[in-house]
Order: structure tokens, then sequence, then C-alpha cells
């Protein structure tokens, strides 16, 4: 049966336009530049999002829409009304953390050093539009004083005297007033059998800003911009400073793009040196270096379009997309190589355009393949939650299909141009006629080694095109392949690939989910500074959780309170939460307050709806260290009823991505199994999405982009085995791909998603060819079939794997966690998929695929030739047949490919009964 019906229209095609452009190069050369050129104006439009919120966030994450509830029912008022713990949004803010160098934190000269500092901040003044602004004009405020969190526990221990103790979590006033020192403090060691603080490492100062208009919003980012400036150049002889501010992680971000594109040109120079290498002979006339650095030329411009196209479209760019370049260049030099080989297969005694037909016939069908596995993974991949994905799949996806458009027009017109000088017999170099060295065999060595060249090379006497095995080519045939066929080995091969495969299904298992925000920085950051003290010194004691119910609720009702302590006791009574010492609870304050003063005060009770109203509004909430509840209570506008209310309940121990995303989960399940309608949230829930989102979101790519692969190749290689063991080889690498990034720290994150949808197609590039090249084999042996298979691809496939890591290389000393996940996990990609192609799959063909050939295949022909419509000269090419009582075997046919056992596309059969398999 014919598999290959469509690949084979599909050549046919392609050999009729590769024809059609050796007859008109000009303007498959000149199109695309200026094509290319018109595009590349469009970088003009260049302008970088660096939203960590808006890039690395789920677009559908479940934390937007809580943050929705809690804004209708509490928004923020920050000029007046402003607590840090009850944020909505991480608004505007600037902190800093004080260690010191060899003094206990708490030590009267090291306090006295923290408040010069909290001095020198609070007096930085910035001028905008001829206005002095300085922190007190834009902090953000509760009862008309500014919220600096720390600062009441700074003054606290620097006034109190040799008898008063800091206690932790909670430090008591002089006033009978509460401090919550958990947040300020690191690092903290306790006095034994107390709650008082022996010593501390840390001490935490944030200073909150207005943000609530645009105007403020400006204002109060330009002082953030101030406050980094200080205290950049700060410096202490008995304190170190580490400073952080709201708009510090997307600035280093951003700027994270101008430190890598320099590294593009370091990669560029690499590749066109390997690929002038690589195109380069000794034959003067047949070596091509030329070509080598165009094909890399057409993936630059492939790259300048698809920015180009992408930003005149108003796509947004991040500093990922800056990753972009360094693979499509490797791609677009694969390409090359392709083309290449396939143009060194015909007989150089055709024509230019008889060699471009053959040449398009064959590489043209194998690059679209390639092409489209690799575009429908990044079309698959621009479909996820995560913006930042999806941007980098857009980019890379569009630059796929400009390097696959520049690939048959301007490097297929370059290839003509050269062509026609190799036809000449002209010098690479000079383009001068260049005699061959059997004419010049009087000359000197070096004359003969740089000056002379015969484009009929490997033609015999009789027009016979032999070809010449690449010794790379012939290691794989003579060598390798029957090493590796033998048997022992194989069962060498089939222990190391039992054995890969569970490391590889073991690290899945452990692999960490979610990128740490810290990360998206570079590493001599000073916001990794600050992150790794905060996370060294402060995961005591995290954020404080907003548990809302949203319910109107009978709260005068003793069976309601008891509802509502219930619910609220569950989210307090988990290994992520701290108790209900450190919660905040308006109801439960306020039902003690009523039986400790309802003796008191007359007429003070809460039996019912009226009293209990207006005595939380007119005595409770009057009381100043009550006051803070207002934020909690949302009445109806005559203040006659409770719309909503909320509680805050105390994190701790969050230190690890595994704990953030435990946390969330069973947060929401409390939720979701209160007796009310229950909403919980704090701001970084939003982050936090990502931990729940990103392994759905991967496992539904790779299954989708799994089974689209499988199609195309189903329909595109020419035979239904080939489209098993492709998909089965995909499942293979992906899994080493995941799994072996886990062991070298690499988190599945939205960095290493991007590569592990990238590794579906490479996967495509690497299995399908080997497997197709093994089915399709006339040989009777499956060892033979093996070797035949590493023969015609073991040097394309290490060609394009070194070409790929060689574009990437330049990334693996990035001073980024985004840039050397992006280099690790292709590197995995590629190694495995070699690793798959030249080993695994010919061993394993060999025990499973014994009986997908056969034997030898003979045919009846009524004694009648098969003809070429074209007309085959008999010179290059003859059939010879064996007749055997009415049968012939196809014995050898040499064709100008230079293939013994297959005749060429064009050839069609006078007789029905004639069939050759494919």
């Amino acid at each position: 049966m014919a598999y290959d019906c469509i690949a084979r229209r599909i050549s046919r095609l392609f050999a009729l336009y590769g024809g059609f452009l050796a007859r008109h190069p000009l303007p498959f050369l000149v199109l695309p530049v200026m094509l290319a050129a018109g595009l590349g104006v469009g970088m003009y439009f260049l302008e970088s999002e660096s939203s960590v919120e808006g890039l690395y966030t789920p677009d559908n994450g479940q934390g937007k829409a809580e943050r929705a509830v809690v804004r209708v029912h509490f928004p923020v008022n920050d000029s007046n009304d402003f607590q840090a713990s009850r944020l909505v949004t991480f608004g505007r803010s600037a902190s800093v953390i004080v260690t010191s160098k060899g003094h206990d934190i708490l030590s009267l000269a090291v306090l006295s050093e923290i408040h010069s500092v909290y001095r020198n901040i609070t007096g930085i003044s910035l001028e905008m539009s001829g206005t002095n602004y300085t922190f007190e004009d834009l902090c953000a405020m509760w009862q008309s004083q500014c919220v600096v969190d720390g600062y009441h526990l700074l003054n606290f221990t620097l006034e109190k005297d040799e008898n008063t103790t800091i206690g932790y979590p909670w430090t008591n006033l002089p006033d009978g007033a509460r401090l919550f020192s958990g947040a300020t403090l690191g690092g903290v060691t306790l006095g034994p059998g107390a709650d008082d603080v022996s010593t501390a490492a840390a001490f935490k100062l944030t200073f909150y800003l207005r943000s609530g208009n645009s105007e403020d919003d400006k204002l109060s980012e330009e002082w953030e911009k101030a406050l980094l400036s200080y205290m950049g150049n700060f410096e202490s002889d008995i304190i170190d400073v580490s400073r952080t501010s709201s708009q510090s992680l997307e600035e280093e971000l951003s700027a994270l793009t101008a430190r890598i594109i320099p590294r593009f040109s370091i990669t560029f120079t690499v590749l066109i040196t390997f690929s002038i290498l690589s195109c380069m002979m000794l034959d003067m006339v047949r070596t091509k270096p030329w070509l080598g650095m165009l094909g890399v030329l057409s993936a630059g411009m492939a790259v300048v379009s698809s920015m180009g196209l992408c930003l005149y479209c108003g796509v947004t760019f991040t500093s990922v997309v800056a990753s972009m370049p360094f693979l499509i260049v490797g791609i677009g030099v694969d390409d090359m190589f392709i083309m290449l080989a396939a143009w060194r297969k015909t007989h150089p005694g055709g024509s230019v355009e008889e060699r471009m037909e053959e040449t398009y016939a064959e590489a043209a069908v194998s690059i679209t393949i390639t092409t489209v596995t690799d575009g429908l993974a990044f079309g698959i991949g621009a479909i996820t939650v995560f913006p930042a994905i999806r941007v980098f799949c857009i980019y890379t996806g569009v630059a796929v299909l400009f390097d696959y458009f520049f690939q048959i027009t301007f490097f297929g017109a370059c290839m003509v141009y050269v062509g026609r000088r190799e036809k000449g017999n002209r010098h690479a170099a000079t383009c001068m006629p260049a005699a061959t060295p059997h004419e010049v065999e009087d000359r000197s060595g070096c004359y003969r080694l740089f000056c002379t060249g015969n484009t009929m090379a490997g033609v015999n006497e009789r027009g016979e095109f032999s070809g010449s095995d690449h010794a790379v080519m012939t290691f794989f045939k003579d060598y390798f392949g029957h090493f590796i066929t033998k048997t022992w080995v194989k069962v060498v091969v089939m222990l190391v690939f039992a054995g890969y495969l569970g490391c590889a299904i073991w690290g899945c298992l452990q692999a960490r989910e979610g990128i740490r925000l810290s990360n998206l920085a570079a590493d001599d950051s000073y916001v990794v500074s600050y992150n790794t003290k905060d996370e060294q010194h402060f995961t005591t004691y995290g954020a404080k959780i907003s548990v809302i119910f949203t319910d109107e609720l009978e709260y005068w009702k003793a069976t309601v309170q008891g509802q509502v302590e219930n619910a609220l006791s569950r989210f307090e009574e988990t290994d992520f939460t701290t108790g209900k010492n450190e919660s905040e609870s308006w109801l439960r304050d306020y039902l003690d307050f009523i039986d400790q003063f309802s003796g008191i005060i007359p007429g003070l009770n809460a039996s019912s709806k009226e009293p209990f109203i207006t005595n939380l509004r007119h005595h409770f909430l009057t009381i100043p260290q009550f006051k803070r509840y207002e934020l909690d209570i949302e009445f109806n506008d005559n203040k006659s009823e409770i719309l909503a209310s909320r509680f805050l309940v105390q994190t701790k121990e969050i230190s690890s991505s595994v704990r953030e995303k435990d946390l969330v989960i069973k947060m929401r399940e409390l939720a979701d199994q209160s007796p009310f309608q229950t909403t919980v949230y704090h701001p970084s829930f939003i982050f936090y999405d990502q931990y729940i989102a990103i392994l759905p979101n991967t496992l539904q790519n790779l299954g989708i982009a799994t089974a689209t692969m499988f199609v195309v190749a189903l329909v595109l290689v020419p035979h239904p085995v080939c489209s098993i063991w492709v998909t089965l080889s995909i499942a293979s690498i992906c899994t080493g791909v995941v799994g072996y990034m886990t062991f070298w720290d690499v988190n599945l994150d939205a960095i290493s998603m991007i590569n592990i949808i990238m590794c579906i197609g490479f996967s495509v590039d690497f299995s399908a060819h080997v497997t197709y090249a093994y089915v399709s084999c006339k040989e009777d042996s499956s060892n033979a079939r093996a070797v035949f298979a590493l023969y015609s691809l073991g040097m394309p496939i290490l060609q394009g794997a070194l070409s790929t890591i060689l574009g990437v290389a330049a990334l693996s000393t990035a001073p980024s966690y985004i840039f050397r996940t992006f280099f690790k996990t292709m590197f995995l990609v590629i190694l495995l998929g070699a690793f798959h192609g030249l080993v695994i799959l010919p061993v394993v063909l060999t025990f499973v695929g014994q009986g997908v050939c056969g034997n030898k295949r003979r045919y009846s022909i009524d004694n009648k030739m098969p003809t070429c419509q074209n007309g085959l000269k008999e010179q290059t090419g003859q059939l010879e047949m064996q007749r055997k009582g009415g049968e012939v075997e196809l014995a050898n046919y040499q064709s100008r490919s230079g293939d013994p056992k297959r005749l060429p596309s064009e050839c069609q059969h006078t007789n029905p009964a004639f069939e050759l398999d494919s």
C-alpha cells in the first residue's frame, strides 16, 4: 500500500516551484530582503512590557475573581483609612531590611543607625513641576499618620528601659496596645520558656505610599525611585541595608532585555562561523562558504520580520522574547543544512534548473514537515492562559513561518546563483574560471589546493554519479551502526533506556511548580539580595489572609455567632495558620467587649439586632484600638444592616512554592465548605495561582500537541507505523525533559513550559525520519535496516542538534534564571531528542519492527519496463531486472540521487500491475 500519496504530491509541487525559482531567481532574492526591511521598521515601536502580574499569572486565575469581590465590598482608601494587613492590591510601597555587621540587631548602636536610616528616608525630597514632595506628602495614612510598618516597634525598642522586654510575635506597649512584631523582626531567638526576644538578626521597615489616583501613583512611583537611588549609595560601618520597592521587580525584568541582546551577537558570530566551516570543502568550486553565511542571514531576516510584524500588530514585547532569536537562528541553520545536503545528492551534470527541482522535491518536504510541527507546537502554546508564554509563542511561531518563507525564497535564490557559479566551474571566492586538479597536475600543491575544483567530481566515464559519503556518514554506516546492533549492546541500551525512563518518571513526581518572583530579576540585582534576606529571616510569620462572608448574616443571633466562630476556627487550625491568638476578628472582640463592659455602660448589649448594631457603631468602633474594624464591616447606606464582613487569619512558615500552593488550595477548600458564601483573599494569591494552573496547562498543551503531531505524522510521513513511534518518542522525550530538569534545579514554570511545548516539535524532527528510514528500507534484516537509518540520518541529526545547541549556548551563562532555564531545558530537549534518534529508536525498532518491511517485494510486469515521463537519460540512471518465471525483482536502480534502492518520484508506471513499495 502506498502511504506517501500526500508527501509525493507535495514533493512534485515543490519540484515545479524549484524549477521556476531556478529560472527566475532575482525576484526571490530581492523581494524577501525588501519585505524584511519593511517589517523591520516595526521595531521602532518596541516597548517592553514587564508587569509581573500581567505576564506571569494566569488570565483566568481565581485570585483575580476574589480580588474583584473584595474591591466591591471593601475598597481601600489610602488617604486616611489605610491598613497594610487589609490590602486589596500591593499598591505602592518601599521596604528595607537591615542586618547588622557583627552586632545584635537590637543593640542600641544598631537601633540608632536604623532610626537614622528611617529619618533619612522620610526626609527624601522629590521635586516635580516646581513642587517638593517628601514622604509625609505622599504616604498612605491611618488616622492622619503615615503608615510605616516597623516604625512604632523601632521607637519602642529605642525608648524602653532595661526591665521592658520585646515580645514575639506580639509586643505589649505601656498604654495597653499591642504591636505585631512577627513581620518586623527576623531571625529571632527567644528566651527560655518565654515569648520574649533574646536576639534578632534582621529588622524590616516598610513605607506605604498613596496610589489611589493617577497623580498620587505617579508621584509615589518617582519617590520610590528616589529612595532606591539613595539606598543604592548608602554605606555604613554598622549595618547592611537591602532595599526593594513595588516597581523594582518590573524594572529589573525590563532591564534584562538590554543585558541579553548583546549575547545574540556572540551567537550570530558562532553560528556564522560554524555554518561557513560546515559548508566548506577542499574543492574550490563545490565549496559554499557564502551560502553558510547567507543561511544564517536568512534566519536573521526571519527574526527581524517576526519582531517587526508582531510589533506592528500591537503584540506586547517581553524580556522572555529576547531568547527567541537564539532559537530561530539555530532552526534556520538546520534548515539550511537540509537544503544543501539535498543539493549535494543531485547529479552535478544536470542543469541548475534540474538540480533545484530535485533539491526542492526532497528538502522542501522535510523543511515543510518540521515547520508545520514547530509552528503547530507554538500555535498550541499560544492558547495558554499565561500571557508570557502566549507572547513568546506568538513571536516564535511567526518567526518559524518567516524562516520557512525565507529559506524557500531568499536562500533558494542564493543557491541558484551559487549553483550557476558551480555549473560554470568557477572559483568560490573569485568567481573566475577554475582549472580541475587533473589539468594542473604540474602546479604546486598549494595552487591545486586553493585554486582548483571540479564540479563533475564523483561522475564516472558513463556519466553515473556515485557521490561521496561524508566521514560522519561513513562512521555511522561502518562503525556505530554495526556496534549498536550487536546483541549485547542492544541489551545494554535497553537497560540504559529503562533506567533513563525510571529516573525521568521519578523526577516528574518531584517537579516543583511555579516560578519564584525573585527569579525574574538578574542574579546580581538588589531585588534578589532583598528577597534572599526576606526568605532567610521573615518566613516564620507570613501574610494575613482575609476571610470574607458576603451573606447578610444575623450576627446578633447566638446560633449565627457560633457558626461564624466554627467557620473561622477551621481557617485558624490548619498547618498554614497560627491559631486564634494572631487572628483579627471584629465579632470575637466585640462580644468580649460586651461581656466586659455590659455592667458598666448602660444599655450595652447585643441580644437583638438594634442594640447589636447601635452599640457596635457608637461604642465599640469608636475605641481607638478597635477602630480598624470599621474597615472589616460593610454596612448598608443607612448603617442599619451588615452586608458583609471580613476576618483576618495569620499564616506561618510559608517558605516555599509548595507551601504557597498548598496554602491557597487549603484556604479555598475551606471556603467552599463554609456554611456561608465565603471568599478568601490576599494579593499574593494572584501570583500563587500560577502554581495551581501551570501543571494542568502543561498537560493540556502536551496532550493537544501530541495528538496533533500524531495526525501530522500520519498525513505527511508516509507510513502509519511512523506515527505510532513518533508519538511514543514524543512522550518519552517530554517525560525525560520534565524529569531531568527537576534534577537540574529547574521548576515547572512559565519559562520551562515554553521549552516543553517546543519539545513536541523537535521530538518529531528527531524521531519521524529515523523511523521512516527504518520502515522504508528494503533490507531483510532488522539490524541492516537500523544501520541504514543511522547511515541516512545520523549526520543530519548531529548537525541539527549541534546548530541548535550553539544557538542557545550563549544563554548558559546569562545572569538570570529565565534565560539559564531556557538554555537548560532547550539543551535537554536537543540532547534527549538526539539520544532517542541515534540510540534508542534504532535499537527498539530492531525488536518491535521485525515484520514492518518483510522481504523484498516481487512484481509482475508482463515483460514491460517502467518509463519516466521526464525522459531520464541512460547515463544518469539505469534499471537492472532479473527475470524469474514471469516475475522480476527490483535489484538495483542508480538514480541521480545516488540512492540504489528507489525510483525517483517523477517515474510513472505504464503497467498498473507494477507497484513500488513506498
